[in-house]
This record gives C-alpha cells, structure tokens and sequence, in this order.
C-alpha cells in the first residue's frame, strides 16, 4: 500500500498542507505523548495491524479531544505484538478475511482485535467486514447537508469519486477492503454517504462527535487515498475535513 499513501503525501504537498510522518513502531514505544502536540491525526489506506499500545494511544488521542480522520480500510482490525526490535507475532485468527467468521455471519466477533481487545468500531465508528471485499465503485450521497460536502455541489443520490489509480481493484473510492457501522459502533454516529458496491458491500463514510470536543471521519475504503489526486470530490472532501479538523482540538 506504498504508493497509496504516497497518493496521499502528494496532494498534501500540492495543498501546500504542512504534515509530520509518525510511523506505527515510534507510537508504540511513546505512545499518547507523540500524538499530542496535533490538531489532527490522519491514518494511511490500510492500518490493518496495531499493537495493543498503538490501538490506546488513538483512543486516548480521541478521547482527550483529538481529531481523527480515518482514511482507510480493513483498520486496526488485527493486533500485533513486538516481541523485541526484530520480531512480531501477528494474532490472525479465523475472523481474518480470508476465512470469516465475523458477527453478520454467525461469528462471535466483529474483528480479531474485537476477540482480542475491543472492535475498532468503538473508535473508528466503522469495522471491515467481508461484503465489498475485492470490489471497488463510487460512492452515493446520503446526507448532501453535513459539512464535509461543502462545495462539491453534491446532492443526495449523487454519485462520486469514480477516477480511482487503485490499479489492483480499479473502479472506485469505494473499494478494495470496505468498512460499515456496525452494533458497537458509537451511538452518535452519522452516515454522510455510502459505496455503490454489489451485495450492499459499499464503504460507509460516517463522522461523530466526542465527549472531550474532538471529532472523527472515517471513509472505511481502502481506495479512497488512489482517488484523492484523480477525483475533485473526493478531494475537496478531504480538505474539508483537515481543515475543519486542524483549525482547533477540543
């Protein structure tokens, strides 16, 4: 996923948006400290595996009134754990995508971090599951009144981000790995726009308010980063977003 988050860092420099890169090993080993000093936290395409540590420093970044943009799919859905500065054990279990067993479909869970700690969904608002997997499609407008369509010019019932560089499931922002609200999802959570996938598999693009004043907005696709370049929608979305999220923490 490479060359997706570096779609990413491409447009942030054509904005002229000034950004530091924290990779997954320093915010395990500092934790909440490293997060602070920021207005906004952004993840890459495709954080599927975190430690424990990691997975508490977003929360308590969330939960003390950082703003989160999730720009993903497929994220914080597996737990890691760094044995030492060469090895790591992955905690795949049969709740992985390629054997699912998750919550829709008779399982237990709704992730492997789910099993092993607490879904995802508690942060992100959404959690991957299997419908989508492998598909990519626009998205459709659900909500053309929240704030993140400011100027697109979108109504309801429209669709967009069809341009997608996505090369290895082309078609859409909406795509790859997909991600929905689900029953652990928080209560205050609100659909703004939903992926036109087959089999009701499309990503769920959702944001949500905090107690400590912070904010989170999460796309739930994989693909959105290959759209970002390629597709105006899309792109002025996102920086709605990052302004709105940048201008002030909680």
């Amino acid at each position: 996923m490479l060359t997706a988050n570096l779609y990413m860092i491409d447009w942030l420099e054509e904005k002229g948006i000034a950004y530091d890169l924290v990779t997954d090993w320093e915010l395990h080993h500092e934790g909440i400290t490293l997060l602070e000093p920021y207005q906004c936290v952004m993840t890459c395409s495709h954080p599927e595996y975190h430690t424990s540590k990691t997975l508490d420093a977003l929360f308590r970044y969330r939960d003390t009134g950082g703003n989160l943009m999730y720009l993903g799919g497929n994220g914080l859905n597996c737990e890691v754990e760094m044995l030492d500065d060469h090895r790591v054990v992955h905690h795949n279990t049969k709740w992985s995508h390629s054997e699912p067993q998750l919550r829709e479909e008779g399982g237990e869970y709704e992730s492997r971090f789910d099993k092993r700690q607490e879904s995802e969904a508690n942060l992100l608002g959404v959690v991957f599951t299997c419908p989508g997997i492998m598909t990519a499609a626009p998205y459709q407008v659900l909500d053309a009144d929240h704030w993140c369509l400011a100027g697109t010019g979108l109504a309801n019932g429209d669709i967009f981000g069809q341009k997608s560089l996505h090369m290895r499931v082309p078609g859409g922002a909406s795509g790859h790995e997909t991600d929905k609200i689900s029953a652990q999802s928080p209560g205050n959570v609100h659909l703004v726009a939903k992926g036109t996938n087959a089999n009701d598999g499309g990503a769920e693009i959702v944001s949500f308010d905090t107690p400590s004043g912070g904010e989170v907005f999460s796309v739930g696709s994989i693909t959105w980063p290959a759209s970002i370049l390629v597709d105006d929608s899309v792109s002025r979305i996102t920086a709605n977003v990052l302004d709105r999220f940048a201008a002030e923490r909680g």
